[in-house]
């Protein structure tokens, strides 16, 4: 099929529908724009209004270029690719950096059209996002030969036109004065009947029209004989034999009489549309329910928000807004994979709603995020919501073979006390959200107007956070490991310090956090890691030859692939893997995954050793330490702030050290503060220990000056000759 010679021009969409589905399109696949094309030059176009008319322009050299392509064609970067990117200039206003087009055939594979995807930006779409364009594509294809059919029949108006475009559907034939109906055998067909299950009584059609239609269909008859419209245009639904319900488009017009008769006769057709509505509800669905849990997307809960603050609430006087956040999906996902992470989620949307009144809204923001709209008398009420949400999340998920835990944090905003917009109540609630899980994970927190300026600083820290990432504005700090029995400084821990030029130093508890939410992370990591790797070859040859500085890899760190290779960075500086050794927390093993079992393998078989940060702050069973290969395992400094002779500190930490003897694992206790903590410790046998009764972390020059001032004069000659 070749297009048109003439320009094409942008006309309304043949059906209401094809709007839908490009916006369905746009919004699953993360499109700028959609358009679609027919042979007979229609556009219809879904982008933002800046741009739709030049791609209204460029609809022909889209096609153009399609008559030329494979049915499905997807080009990734049309600037990396030798045919587009001649087409497609980099400056061209829109820039199309991505270009998909799909042919539309009918069932006889004539092309009818074109479906074209274009994004601004580079694009990969994964194998499940081709499948449902593809399917996208074949239900536009169904409903472009569908309009054009419909149009077809509208534009004639001749009865006996009429009557021939109706060939193929049924055909009726209305004697309004004796009011029986003379039904085509392909009327009956339709629905399943044979030829003698309906007479010609008008009630004979009217009782298997569905309850719910049957007004509005009578309302549209009586308008066509009162002369109130000119033909009779209706869907609706008719019972078939086997008591389904089969979509109908029912045209009709009136053949009147002769003079001050008035209508005598309506003649008509039936078209099975069922197709087209099923098609049109899987578009609806798709545009506003997620895929993965069916609860409503974001798109749906505007809607469904704005009309529950605007409904009648009754006796209850506020509309609660919660966002529900899994705390530590992302570290599922990571180490079981995708398929364990949708497992969880739609566990997670299943316990939330039954959780919840019957009334109440449940939605999916998206990732790992859910929306709960309710209403309330009280804030009692609310907390009450809020505790068994909690209370059925932190359960434990049984995930095929896998048993994990994901706590869940709230962040509640309310209508009318907080704000009248509901778009202000969705970030106020985020603001509550950040609040909750900032303070302590599992929780839930209520918006106040002091979040409202705590979220403009945070806005403002992460700003510089960037700048001080870009221009390496950190310093390293050193805190000394020492043995306990003789006090003899064999490590350091890194850990990374930023002085803003205006705050000082700001708290690691204050930017670690930004950090990770921000993917900064992976760099600042990489750089302490350098920094710390440089030092550690500097005190092996000045101080210490079997010196060892331990490093710090968040969850995020470790989960995901960062710019530097660390191993490779250690063989270019020709420093041994045991100089270094990388501090992970207990809350990434509880997962017991096979991928971070392979990394933790890997990094040990550099030659680094692993530590296991807050041991003891986790909440799952100890099973998990037999899964992994651990040199180092660090209690956490909760138990050693009230450790005594007679504290049950005392006894969980000497369970914590033989256990960990046990399993081959050597002991480091953090925060000891007091020079009976440190007996007490060694007493119990604990290997090594670190904390402000020997030093807090110095400046790289300073805790060198600290180290040489520790070393014996022997142990300095003896580095000095190595």
């Amino acid at each position: 099929m070749t297009l048109p010679t003439n320009e094409i021009e942008a006309q309304a969409p043949l059906e209401q529908g094809i709007d839908s589905l490009l916006t369905a399109l746009c919004l699953q696949l993360e499109m700028m724009a959609a358009v679609l094309v027919t042979g007979q030059g229609h556009v219809v176009v879904h982008a933002p209004a800046n741009v739709s008319a030049h791609l209204r322009e460029q609809a022909s050299l889209f096609c153009q270029l399609a008559q030329q392509l494979p049915d499905h064609t997807l080009v990734e970067d049309t600037q990396l690719n030798p045919v587009f990117a001649p087409v497609f200039a980099a400056q061209a206003s829109p820039s199309i950096r991505f270009f998909a087009a799909c042919h539309l055939r009918d069932a006889n594979q004539a092309c009818l059209g074109w479906l074209f995807l274009l994004h601004p930006e580079p694009r990969q779409l994964a194998l499940h996002q081709q499948t449902s364009l593809r399917a996208m594509a074949d239900t536009a294809a169904r409903w472009l030969a569908m309009a054009l059919q419909n149009q077809a029949l509208a534009a004639s108006n001749a009865r006996w036109k009429f009557a021939l475009d109706g060939a193929g559907h049924g055909v009726w034939d209305w004697d309004l004065g004796s009011n029986r109906v003379t039904f085509s055998t392909q009327w009956k067909t339709m629905l399943g009947y044979d030829e003698q299950d309906i007479g010609d009584d008008c009630q004979d059609w009217l009782s298997r029209v569905h309850p719910a239609d049957l007004a509005h269909f009578k309302t549209l008859i009586d308008a066509v004989k009162s002369g109130e419209a000119q033909s009779l245009i209706c869907e609706y639904r008719l019972l078939t034999k086997t008591n389904e319900w089969c979509w109908i488009l029912s045209k009709g017009m009136i053949m009147a009489g002769k003079d001050h008769e008035g209508p005598r006769r309506m003649i008509g057709t039936n078209t099975d549309i069922t197709a087209r509505k099923q098609s049109e509800r899987l578009i609806w669905q798709q545009a506003n329910f997620d895929a993965l849990t069916g609860l409503p997307n974001k798109h749906l809960l505007n809607q469904l928000l704005s009309e529950r603050i605007h409904g009648d609430h009754g006796a209850n006087n506020m509309v609660a807004l919660m966002i529900v956040d899994l705390d530590n999906f992302k570290d599922v996902n990571d180490a079981l994979g995708h398929i364990y992470g949708d497992m969880l989620l739609m566990e997670a949307a299943s316990r939330i709603q039954a959780a919840v009144l019957p009334a109440d809204i449940v939605a999916r923001e998206g990732g790992d995020e859910f929306i709960i709209v309710t209403t309330a008398a009280s804030l009692a009420e609310l907390e009450n919501t809020a505790t068994n949400v909690l209370r059925v999340l932190g359960q434990s998920y049984e995930l095929l073979s896998e048993v994990v835990f994901c706590a869940a944090s709230i962040g509640i905003a309310l209508y009318p006390q907080h704000t009248l917009s509901p778009n202000v109540l969705m970030k106020y609630a985020d603001q509550a959200l950040y609040l909750a899980k900032s303070t302590a994970r599992g929780q839930y927190a209520f918006y106040s107007h002091e979040l409202e300026e705590e979220a403009l600083k945070r806005s403002k820290l992460t700003t510089e956070l960037r700048f001080a990432v870009e221009e390496q504005a950190f310093e390293v700090f050193y805190q000394p490991i020492f043995r306990l029995d003789t006090r003899e400084t064999v490590k350091a821990e890194a850990l990374v310090r930023w002085k803003h030029p205006e705050r000082g130093y700001v708290s690691p508890a204050e930017f670690i956090p930004l950090a990770e939410s921000t993917g900064l992370i992976n760099a600042i990591g990489d750089w302490v890691f350098k920094e710390a790797a440089m030092f550690a070859k500097a005190l092996r040859g000045s101080y210490a030859p079997d010196f060892q500085i331990s490093v710090n890899k968040s969850p995020m760190q470790f989960l995901t692939v960062g710019k530097l290779d660390w191993a490779a960075f250690l063989t270019n500086l020709d420093l041994p893997g045991k100089a270094i050794s990388v501090e992970i927390t207990e809350g990434l093993l509880l997962q017991q995954s096979q991928e971070v079992n392979a990394r933790i393998k890997k990094i040990r078989d550099t030659g680094m050793s692993i530590s296991l940060d807050d041991f003891g702050t986790g909440y799952s069973s100890l099973s998990y330490l037999s899964s992994y290969e651990i040199d180092y395992l660090k209690i956490d400094r909760s138990f050693i702030i009230n450790l005594t002779t007679s504290s049950k500190n005392q006894a969980l930490c000497k369970a914590i050290i033989t256990m960990a003897h046990e399993l081959g694992y050597q002991v480091i206790a953090e925060g000891i503060e007091t020079e009976q903590q440190l007996q007490l410790l060694s007493a119990l046998g604990c290997d090594l220990g670190q904390g402000y009764f020997i030093s807090r972390p110095l400046p790289q020059q300073d805790f060198v000056a600290w180290l040489a001032s520790s070393l014996s004069t022997t142990q300095l000659a003896e580095a000095a000759a190595g």
